[in-house]
């Protein structure tokens, strides 16, 4: 129970000094941007609260992992002919491009057996 008071002390505390940084930095923006004329005054209150904004979203977003950038960046030529056979199926149907439709699938079986040799043959290594 003790510890818990002592971490949100300790949490508050830190509150209040970044808050006292925060007010001390925008009183000195405020005297920068006061300082200048009236016609730069509007262009310069914009400027920093653009740069605020920009900084502040950069800060927010943590890179993701490299881990997960590698899984995202993987090809499934399996999930890819599956979509290639929902798209020459309509194809295929048709009277007038059925041979496109012919070609489509067969990219499609293709492309399913180039994920299945990858699934069966390649994929086991990288599994960790």
């Amino acid at each position: 129970m003790a510890d818990e008071r002592r971490g949100s002390d300790r949490l508050r505390d830190r509150q209040r000094e970044l808050d006292a940084k925060v007010e001390q930095l925008a009183h000195q923006i405020a005297e920068v941007v006061n300082s200048a004329g009236d016609e730069n005054r509007q262009d310069l209150r914009e400027y920093a609260l653009g740069l605020l904004r920009d900084e502040t979203e950069r800060a927010e977003v943590p890179p993701p992992p490299a881990d997960e950038l590698s899984r995202a960046n993987r090809f499934s030529p399996l999930a890819f002919a599956g979509l290639l056979v929902l798209v020459s199926l309509p194809l295929f149907l048709s009277v007038v491009f059925a041979p496109v439709g012919i070609g489509v699938l067969g990219v499609a079986a293709l492309m399913g057996a180039w994920g299945l040799v990858q699934i069966f043959f390649f994929r086991g290594n990288d599994r960790g």
